[in-house]
């Protein structure tokens, strides 16, 4: 490889760095090209002592000339690059040191060549290293003034020169003058004396010219690519004059830069608590308003600045002063953060309930040195909240205290009767129960049952002294609190409550009447108890002793209270040890005497109390809801019993067991399921045919349509359907058309007097032609006597039942008794 072509290659490979490194990010960039000038200076003046490329006649390079132009093209890229005074500075600052270094290094290797202990492997020479201080300082004094110059003119240039690629062809035109300078002036000042100083400046000229001319071309390419740098460079001053005194000048920059961003923050801050909807006020720790934002000054009702140097308790009511002071007070003792609710006075007299977050405002070693506060209008939320409360302890309908607030005003007023000094006055509650509103509600709509309820409300607020409470406790019941009050007052004015209730109602242009039971229970002095508890079971046996009555509260009711209840469970008891039993009575056709099916009644033997009657544990169990449980026993039990009547011939094929079902069972949509269930379990010889299901009238007529629906699917199953106790409810012509009904059974007490009593005699006979005409059997109840049955035989009834022929017996009593019939039949005929 020839001189030239080692040109060539150093020139290129010199160029390639800077072009590698723009690549890269700017600090990776200027680290990566501080290295790269770093090296070039430890091994320009080296490699200039080794060796140099003669070009030409009278033309010789040295390889150190060529690290000079790459160290000042890499210079210059990296200014270019940054737009940045402080790279000048750096790389000023690693001349210096580089060459220190240099110097050092060079003068202990050229020592240690020449001591003859030193082993010298390769036979280099001393001379290599040796190395002129002054020569170095000049050295390192000319590459810092070049840079400089070339820089400052640059920086003069870019601001006149428009064009980008006149701007780039100058930096190239300007970096050829340094470097040819650079060859004047180094031998000039390295050896003025000299006489070869002649050549050696035209020696030096030439070759500078030389390598400045080969860097030119990569210098523009790069200008050229990476013009963008080149365009921004331009926009940027240097500022080159201060490079010696900049680091007084970047204190003050830096100062002005901060104080700069402190303005900036505060007035981003102002902008915005200024533009925040929440209030947002300044305290001194004694509670002194410093100064406020917008929404504060409306928040109070006060200018903008009207408020600085008042006391923030001047802006609340006088009874909540104390309290915010408190709170304020706090924050600047504790350092803590508080929320507080208040309300805020304003000047024109008027309120708003404002919540407050109040914080301490910190020095910087941590001493609270102010207060702020950050307040929120919430009168909209504590009406909506206050709204609430007494939607929550409100009946919505009429107004007045639920059941909630009765029972806290109750729980109130008992722990002031207890924790009083004297507790020695009486309470009264009134427990008030419509009677006969459930009639009006079903014949007028819910909307008119409402209308009557808001009215029931008013009398009852009128009638009531001021201090008394009037609740609504549930649907069609009202509970009256009054305390100061005795037994005679209490009384007096369940009366009164009477007597008001009594009058006709205007609802929805309709007259509407209904009475109430009134339950009264009056606390003695000192004493305390269940009162609503007690006052219930007054009114329920107001209630059972006709309705529209007043019962006063006694033991006696407790105690038969707590007696249903211990039976009931003991009911519960039997039911799941089988104590219960079913016994039958036979019914018996009136034409025959022959056995046309049997009624299945329930019987209960407790274990204690021995025999309990029907009429006392049936409507126990439907008020505690163990009805169904027991009507599905029954039944059950009924269809195996009938199974083993009809298998054994003890009734015919044809004969029917006949089970009574309760109003819970209609009510339950899914009853036709249950009884077919049992008919199945029961066995091939029980069939929907053999069974009845018994009904009352008062049953049906709680909701006529439900009860239509129900009994038709049973009548769909094939079992027939009997109206029990007929003429003692709200008998009526239409539910009987309506019901899919094939019997009517005629209650006992028209029975019992039909001989004796001819009204008695007329209605059986009314009601024996009603059902012939309408295609309904007849079954007489309560048949105890020849006579009784020779007229209602006469009357055209079908069958009777009763204790003529038979109570109600054990399945196997009933066998025996059927078998010893002469002929399977009864005897219907009076003797002669």
């Amino acid at each position: 490889m020839g001189p030239w072509s080692l040109f060539v290659a150093q020139i290129l490979l010199y160029s390639v760095f800077p072009f590698a490194f723009a690549l890269f990010r700017k600090p990776l960039r200027l680290l990566l090209s501080y290295t790269y000038i770093a090296v070039v200076l430890v091994f320009g003046g080296f490699m200039g002592s080794i060796y140099a490329l003669p070009l030409a006649d009278g033309l010789v390079v040295s390889a150190g000339s060529v690290l000079y132009g790459a160290l000042v093209l890499a210079s210059l890229l990296a200014v270019v690059t940054a737009r940045d005074s402080h790279v000048v500075r750096n790389i000023i600052k690693i001349v210096i040191a580089v060459n220190v270094i240099k110097v050092g290094v060079l003068s202990v290797t050229a020592a240690a060549l020449r001591d003859t202990a030193v082993v010298n492997r390769f036979g280099t020479s001393p001379r290599v290293f040796d190395v002129s201080l002054l020569v170095v300082a000049l050295g390192g004094v000319l590459i810092v003034t070049e840079l400089v110059l070339l820089l400052m003119t640059f920086e003069a240039l870019k601001t006149r020169v428009r064009s980008g690629l006149a701007l780039a062809l100058a930096c190239v035109v300007f970096y050829i003058a340094v470097l040819c300078l650079d060859g004047v002036l180094f031998p000039l000042l390295a050896a003025p004396t000299s006489p070869d100083l002649s050549p050696a400046i035209s020696a030096g000229l030439t070759s500078k010219l030389v390598i400045s001319a080969a860097f030119s071309g990569p210098l523009l390419l790069y200008l050229l690519v990476f013009r963008r740098d080149l365009a921004a460079y331009r926009e940027v001053p240097l500022r080159l004059q201060e490079l010696f005194l900049a680091p007084r000048t970047d204190l003050v920059e830096e100062l002005e830069r901060q104080s700069q961003v402190i303005a900036q923050s505060a007035e981003r801050y102002r902008q915005l608590v200024e533009s925040t909807a929440d209030a947002v006020t300044s305290l001194t720790v004694d509670g002194v308003i410093t100064g406020w934002n917008r929404a504060a000054a409306e928040l109070h009702g006060y200018p903008a600045e009207g408020a600085t140097g008042r006391r923030i308790t001047e802006l609340v009511p006088s009874d909540r002063a104390e309290e915010v002071l408190g709170t304020i007070t706090a924050v600047a003792r504790d350092g803590v953060v508080l929320s507080l609710e208040s309300t805020a006075a304003r000047p024109d007299g008027s309120t708003v309930d404002v919540a407050w977050t109040v914080s301490p405002v910190l020095d910087p070693r941590g001493r609270v040195v102010a207060v702020s506060t950050i307040g929120r209008d919430v009168s909209e939320r504590r009406r909506f909240q206050q709204r609430l409360e007494h939607q929550a302890l409100h009946d919505s309908l009429t107004g007045l205290p639920n059941r909630a607030l009765l029972l806290e005003r109750l729980q109130r007023l008992e722990r002031t009767r207890q924790e009083g000094p004297s507790p020695d006055h009486a309470v009264a509650v009134l427990f008030v129960d419509l009677d006969r509103f459930k009639m009006v509600n079903d014949a007028s709509g819910h909307h008119s049952g409402d209308v009557l309820l808001v009215q029931v409300a008013q009398r009852l607020s009128q009638v009531v002294r001021s201090g008394d409470t009037v609740a609504r406790f549930g649907s069609d019941e009202y509970v009256v609190l009054c305390t100061d009050t005795g037994t005679d007052q209490a009384l007096a004015l369940a009366r009164d409550v009477l007597a008001v209730l009594s009058e006709p109602f205007e609802v929805v242009g309709r007259r509407a009447y209904v009475s109430a039971s009134v339950g009264v229970v009056v606390s003695a002095p000192g004493l305390s108890g269940d009162l609503l508890r007690q006052a219930d079971l007054a009114m329920h046996e107001a209630k059972a002793r006709g309705r529209g009555r007043v019962q006063l509260f006694d033991d006696s009711l407790d105690a038969h209270a707590r007696g249903r209840l211990a039976l009931a469970a003991d009911l519960q008891d039997a039911l799941t040890a089988g104590d219960l039993a079913l016994h039958y009575q036979p019914v018996v056709d009136l034409r025959t005497g022959a056995v046309r099916g049997v009624e299945a009644l329930i019987r209960w033997t407790h274990r204690e109390r021995g025999a309990v009657p029907p009429n006392v544990f049936i409507p126990l169990a439907e008020d505690t809801g163990l009805i169904t449980a027991v009507d599905r026993w029954a039944l059950a039990r009924g269809c195996r019993d009938g199974a083993r009547l009809l298998s054994a011939g003890v009734l015919p094929a044809d004969a029917h067991i006949a089970v009574n079902l309760s109003a819970h069972d209609i009510a339950d949509s899914g009853v036709e399921q249950t009884i077919d269930a049992a008919i199945r379990a029961a066995g091939p010889a029980m069939t929907h045919r053999n069974l009845m299901v018994e009904v009352t009238e008062t049953v049906v007529i709680r909701d006529l349509a439900h009860s239509e629906r129900v009994l038709n699917a049973i009548r769909a199953l094939g079992s027939d359907i009997a109206i029990d106790d007929f003429g003692t409810g709200h008998s009526s012509l239409t539910y009987l058309r309506l019901l899919p009904a094939q019997h009517v059974k005629i209650d006992r007490s028209f029975i019992r007097g039909i001989a004796e009593n001819p009204e008695d005699l007329a209605i059986v006979t009314s009601v024996v032609q009603l059902a012939h005409a309408i295609g309904l059997k007849t079954i007489a109840e309560g048949a105890e006597t020849l006579e009784q049955c020779t007229l209602l035989t006469s009357l055209g009834c079908d069958a009777a039942q009763g204790y003529l022929w038979s109570p109600a017996l054990p399945v196997d009593q009933l066998c025996a008794l059927v078998a010893d019939l002469p002929g399977g039949r009864f005897d219907t005929t009076v003797p002669q």
